[in-house]
């Protein structure tokens, strides 16, 4: 009884294998591979696709063949295409375009591609192959009835603007890099900066002049006790103011001196008055020690700006811009002068 068991056990696994065998070798038979040309025939030189298509049932596992720059004797390979696939009805349809040629003449084969088949369950390997085929490349058709043409060499094109134009702009670049690096060189080696400042526009000597005084009057030099040094401020503004406004070296006269030259200029007699004035007091506050009151130290600063208000000359506005270049000019050849020294 047993034993009767043992062989109906056996003879089940028999049969489902020989089933298993068998289905797997119907659709191991159903997988078809192809190879197809666009063309039979081409001109020398020129290019067509070599076209590969594959059936694959579910469950299999297709190898592509492994392709060479050169295909076959007489046939290149240019380009190879990515595998495109689509599942349809338990079957994997792929396709895949090769690009080839032929720089030679003739007929030429192209062989059997082999592409492995396997089965992802059994791990069985069948190989399948494309069929072979054939190619005819021929040389363009020459008309010798007609004479021989010359060859002619490549005619020269003018030129366009887009071809010149990176040249020129290169040209004046390289010009502009040797004129920068030799004004860098000469400002260098006179201790210059490469672009100076535009120097600020010097202030009217009566604008300077008042502007000083204030200042002056404001830092309440005089009332901390220090007299000499209040009325040496005054007489070295007063003497600035001179010097510019009325064109004499004034920093280096003395008081008369300097009363002599002004006696000289249109100026009125009241101002003269008040100067003079200004000037003793100063002279005895600096060389005599006299100590003036609150009220004279005052007013001899008054004096000063009164004076300056009574001889200041009012430009135009066009006086004034022509003055301001010209002043700017004469900065900028005094800071060159420094350099050079």
């Amino acid at each position: 009884m047993k034993m009767r068991r043992t062989m109906s056990v056996f003879k089940a696994s028999l049969a489902g294998l020989i089933t298993i065998l068998f289905v797997n070798a119907t659709q191991a038979q159903m997988t078809t591979v192809n190879a197809t040309l666009d063309t039979n025939a081409i001109m020398i030189g020129d290019q067509i696709g070599l076209n590969l298509n594959a059936k694959v049932p579910k469950g299999f596992k297709l190898e592509w063949p492994v392709l060479n720059d050169t295909l076959a004797p007489h046939i290149e390979m240019i380009k190879s295409g990515k595998i495109d696939s689509i599942t349809s009805n338990g079957f994997t349809n792929l396709t895949r375009h090769i690009t080839i040629t032929s720089f030679d003449s003739g007929y030429f084969t192209v062989p059997p591609l082999n592409f492995n088949l396997i089965h992802s369950g059994t791990g069985k390997v069948d190989t399948l192959s494309t069929q072979m085929l054939y190619l005819h490349v021929y040389t363009p058709m020459v008309d010798t009835s007609k004479a021989f043409k010359v060859i002619k060499g490549p005619e020269k094109e003018p030129y366009t603007l887009g071809e010149i134009l990176p040249w020129v702009l290169l040209v004046l670049v390289g010009i502009a890099a040797i004129i920068f690096l030799t004004l860098f060189i000469q400002r260098r080696r006179k201790n210059k900066p490469m672009f100076a400042k535009k120097p600020k526009p010097k202030l009217p000597p009566y604008e300077l002049a008042i502007k000083k005084l204030e200042e002056l009057r404001l830092a309440r030099v005089w009332q901390a006790g220090k007299l000499k040094l209040y009325y040496t401020d005054i007489t070295d503004i007063m003497k600035e103011y001179f010097t510019d406004r009325f064109r004499f070296e004034a920093l280096e006269m003395t008081s008369d001196e300097i009363l002599d030259h002004l006696q000289k200029e249109k100026i009125n007699s009241q101002a003269i008055g008040k100067l003079k004035d200004t000037l003793v007091l100063s002279d005895l506050v600096k060389f005599a020690k006299a100590v003036p009151s609150p009220l004279e130290n005052e007013t001899t600063l008054n004096f000063c700006v009164d004076f300056v208000n009574e001889t200041k000359i009012l430009l135009q506005p066009e006086e004034e811009e022509g003055k301001e270049n010209q002043v700017s000019e004469e900065n900028i050849e005094n800071e060159e002068k420094k350099g050079d020294e």
